[in-house]
């Protein structure tokens, strides 16, 4: 089947879109350069903050930065849209509103692994924004595979949220895998036996410092699922 050309609505924040096209490369099953996915990155770190417009209410302008963003993709021919921010995927039925064609959902894909690697009943720690707690993106989609999620004290959200923040600003340190740690024994505290990192910043940070629980990527969950729909063959492993 032909290839589909690949659409990433980026830059919440830039590492995390560059970390995705990397595993969209990595996880591209190829012979010879020329197989590997077109693919167009609008990284656009000027869309509003996700989870403060969650918290405000005032989703207006940051609704129509994502929207206006997809419909650049589009434009530029993009045939399937991929979306490396968790919170943004509050917004996600007036992405796929706002455009023609499909928009991979990262969240229940990532469930969806979820029920597959750690089973039926399994309860899911989440190190996630508060948008993306409050808006219940994660304890939805894993409550419909089966899953229990668990959410992190308040203290130690503050601790997730410091870590995000960090990450954006200044990249990955050993510091913010140290201070993680604590949420991670929180969340454990709670009845946690794996975790979902559900901000893509969390998705870094863990990446280069593994926690002591079994963890989960969706910026890999999707990745994966835009090879697979672009492709038509599975990912590499």
């Amino acid at each position: 089947m032909p290839q589909k050309v690949v659409g990433v609505l980026g830059g919440m924040g830039p590492m995390s879109t560059a970390d995705l096209f990397v595993k969209v490369v990595r996880a591209t099953p190829v012979t010879r350069e020329q197989d590997h996915l077109h693919i167009l990155v609008d990284n656009n770190p000027k869309i509003p903050d996700r989870t403060e417009a969650l918290r405000s209410g005032d989703t207006a302008p940051t609704r129509d930065a994502l929207c206006e963003t997809a419909r650049n993709l589009e434009r530029a021919g993009a045939e399937l849209i991929g979306i490396p921010c968790n919170t943004a995927h509050a917004f996600l039925a007036d992405i796929r509103a706002s455009v023609t064609v499909p928009v991979t959902d990262m969240v229940d894909e990532a469930a969806t692994r979820a029920r597959a690697r750690f089973g039926e009943r399994a309860a899911v720690g989440l190190l996630a924004t508060d948008g993306t707690l409050a808006a219940g993106l994660y304890r939805d989609a894993l409550e419909r595979h089966g899953l229990i999620a668990a959410e992190p004290g308040s203290d130690a959200q503050a601790i997730v949220m410091g870590v995000i923040d960090e990450v954006k600003i200044r990249h990955v340190s050993g510091g913010c895998a140290e201070k993680l740690e604590k949420a991670v024994e929180d969340l454990s505290g709670r009845g946690a036996t794996c975790l979902i990192a559900g901000c893509t910043e969390i998705s870094l940070v863990l990446s280069h410092h593994a926690p002591a629980l079994p963890w989960l990527d969706p910026l890999q969950a999707l990745a994966d699922a835009l090879v697979t729909e672009a492709t038509g063959r599975p990912p590499r492993s």
